[in-house]
This record gives C-alpha cells, sequence and structure tokens, in this order.
C-alpha cells in the first residue's frame, strides 16, 4: 500500500509540474455544457444501456454456465461468452463515469490519490475490454474457419480455447499498461479533467499501433469469412464418407453460426468504428465537422452500446442461448413470485421439447438452477 501511495503521489506532483504549462495553453474541448434537457437525455440513453447490457450479458454467461439443452458448450460460444464478460464489466465500470462526466460538463469530481487511481483504471478498463473484443472476434473467425474447412479435426479444443482466452486478456491487460500509467488529473482554470495524452509523450505511436489492430483485424476477419462463405455456398463438401442427411444439418448448423458471428462482427465495427474516425481526427487533425459534441456523444454512446446489442444477436440467431434465456427467466419467476413446484426434468423437456406428454411434478421447488449447476456437462465441439 506504501508503494501504491508513493506512485499515486508521484503523479500528483507530475499534475503541478503540469499546470503551469497547460494554464498557458487551452484545452480544446469537445464537451461544451449541456443544457439541463440534454444533460437528462443522455443520462437516460446511457441508464438504458446499463440496464440492457446487464441483464443480456448476464443472461448469456448464465445459460452457457447452466447448458440446459447440453448444447452450448462449444468452442465457439466459449469465445462469445467471453466477449460478453468484457461487454458486461465495460459497462458495470465505465458507464457511471462517463453518466458522472455529462453531469459534471466533462470535469474530474474526485481529487487527491483516489481521484487520480481513478482516472487511471477508468482509461484503462475501457481501452482493455475494446481490446479483448477485437482479439475474440479474430478468434472466433478462425475457429470458424476450422470448422467448415477441417470439419474432421479438432484443432481448437475447450482445453485450447481456454488457454487462448486467457493470453488474450492477459495480452490485452499488459498491453493498456501506458494508459494506465500516464493518465492522470489536470487542472485548467480551476477545473479538475482526468487526460492522459497531456502526459504521455508516445500517445501518437500507441494510439496508432491501437488503431492499426483494429483495421486489421477487420481486413483479416473479412478475409476469413469469405473464405468459409465461399466454401459453404460455393465450394464442395470434404472427401470423407458422410450420409446426405448428416451432410445437410452440417452445412445448415455452420451457416447458421456464420450468420450469428457475422452480425456480431458488424455490430462491432458499427458501433466502433465511428469512435475511432473520431479519435483520428480530433487528435491528429482537428476537424469541427467532428470534433463537436454531438458527434463525439453520438460515436461514444455507439461504442458503449455494442455491449447491449450483442445479447440481442444471440437470442436472435441462437436457438441455444435462446432456450437458455428462456428457462433462466421463466425458472427465476417462478422461483421468486409463485408457490408452483416445477422439477429439472420437467423444466428441460418443456424447453428443449422433449417427452411434453411425460412431465412429472415433483416437490423440489426452486432447486432446478443448483440441480442443473452441480452436473457435469460434457464440452460439445461444434
Amino acid at each position: 500500500m506504501e508503494k501504491v501511495g508513493e506512485i499515486l503521489n508521484d503523479t500528483r506532483n507530475r499534475v503541478i509540474d503540469n499546470n503551469s504549462s497547460a494554464k498557458n495553453t487551452t484545452l480544446p474541448s469537445v464537451y461544451p455544457e449541456d443544457s439541463l434537457l440534454a444533460a437528462i437525455f443522455k443520462c437516460l440513453a446511457y441508464s438504458l444501456i446499463v440496464v440492457f447490457s446487464v441483464t443480456g450479458n448476464s443472461l448469456v454467461i448464465a445459460a452457457f454456465k447452466l447448458n440446459v439443452d447440453r448444447k452450448l458448450r462449444t468452442v465457439n460460444n466459449m469465445f462469445i461468452v467471453s466477449m460478453a464478460a468484457g461487454d458486461l464489466l465495460l459497462t458495470v465500470a465505465s458507464t457511471p463515469e462517463r453518466i458522472t462526466r455529462i453531469l459534471a460538463d466533462d470535469q474530474w469530481i474526485i481529487e487527491g490519490n483516489w481521484g487520480v487511481f481513478l482516472c487511471k483504471t477508468s482509461n484503462y478498463l475501457e481501452k482493455l475490454f475494446m481490446n479483448v473484443s477485437v482479439i475474440h472476434l479474430a478468434m472466433i473467425a478462425i475457429d470458424r474457419f476450422l470448422v467448415v474447412y477441417f470439419p474432421h479435426k479438432k484443432i481448437i479444443t475447450a482445453t485450447r480455447a481456454r488457454v487462448i482466452i486467457a493470453i488474450a486478456w492477459l495480452g490485452s491487460a499488459l498491453y493498456c499498461v501506458p494508459l494506465f500509467y500516464y493518465a492522470n488529473l489536470l487542472e485548467e482554470h480551476g477545473k479538475i479533467y482526468c487526460k492522459t495524452r497531456q502526459f504521455f509523450n508516445n500517445w501518437r505511436v500507441w494510439y496508432l499501433f491501437f488503431l492499426s489492430l483494429i483495421v486489421l483485424t477487420l481486413l483479416f476477419v473479412v478475409t476469413l469469412y469469405a473464405a468459409i462463405i465461399i466454401r459453404l455456398w460455393c465450394g464442395k463438401t470434404t472427401e470423407i464418407v458422410q450420409t446426405p442427411i448428416k451432410r445437410r444439418v452440417s452445412a445448415r448448423v455452420n451457416r447458421r453460426v456464420l450468420k450469428m458471428v457475422a452480425m456480431i462482427v458488424i455490430a462491432f465495427y458499427c458501433c466502433i468504428l465511428p469512435y475511432w474516425v473520431g479519435w483520428v481526427f480530433c487528435s491528429y487533425h482537428r476537424s469541427e465537422l467532428i470534433c463537436n459534441d454531438t458527434y463525439v456523444f453520438v460515436a461514444i454512446f455507439l461504442m458503449y452500446a455494442n455491449s447491449a446489442v450483442n445479447p440481442v444477436i444471440y437470442a436472435f440467431f441462437n436457438d441455444t442461448f435462446r432456450v437458455g434465456f428462456r428457462f433462466i427467466m421463466k425458472t427465476s419467476r417462478r422461483c421468486c413470485f409463485s408457490s408452483k413446484n416445477l422439477s429439472t426434468d420437467t423444466a428441460q423437456d418443456e424447453f428443449i421439447g422433449r417427452n411434453r406428454s411425460s412431465r412429472k411434478s415433483s416437490e423440489i421447488p426452486c432447486q432446478e438452477l443448483k440441480e442443473l449447476n452441480s452436473k457435469k456437462h460434457s464440452c460439445i465441439y461444434v
């Protein structure tokens, strides 16, 4: 704790050293004071993101953990759940800070060591979770490519997927360390702001590398999906003996999953590119057309909205996730608001569609979630 205190005190000293030069230079602000109505509208918009993102991503993680119909434990879904965890953490960790900035006209309301620490953490976590999402999109594309082109080889197994996910999180955490180190509080005209670039001499190089990562990942992902589309719709099937029915089922599953992950990629880049376009034009070549309050709010809002959009895509395109969502919501509702009892077998039969005529009613109120949690489900590779 003493070491942490020394670091924070050192960063506060750097704030004082930079204040003298900052006072002679007015920082370009893209957050002019909002009217009360505009501030309320923006806060409500972010609040909707919090509600939908927390609810949706929590359902994704819970559905994967319960694995009601025994079909969710796939490698592709492991990457999706890891992304959902990142989206959930981004919403919980960063959205309150965005709402606070709106209410305080972009000022940082907490001073001292605690304020410095929160400033560093908010900058660090925002870019960390964004970087994690980019890497996961690439890994999902690679997994789909391998499944389509090598359907009888488990190249990315569940164990390897866990290792890849751990490396993605650890690598992103290390890569974003400079943001944590350089982010600091800056005083200007009696107001406190949380800034990074004013203390980070090589920020242009770091930001350009980050932007290149996003663009190159997009090109890489598009190339892989183009190859997948060619194989699924135009190419020939593998030469390994397979019945026509199994071949049609496999092709249908691959196409359905491809549509889902393609929508995830499209939604991600549609939501994230306005933010990065604004970052480039407001950092390297300031443009009044982009560096204004309206564009900045819309760009940042879309970036956070992606966290709320993804669970909707999962529910719309993935039957197994949808079954899990319905099971969790109906079971939770019965546990909380009803005295009716529902056995585990009955719950699974109702949602999976098996043995509907032979449902049994047992006296085990609200135990199906615990029992499903404790069951060992095999990891199915699809």
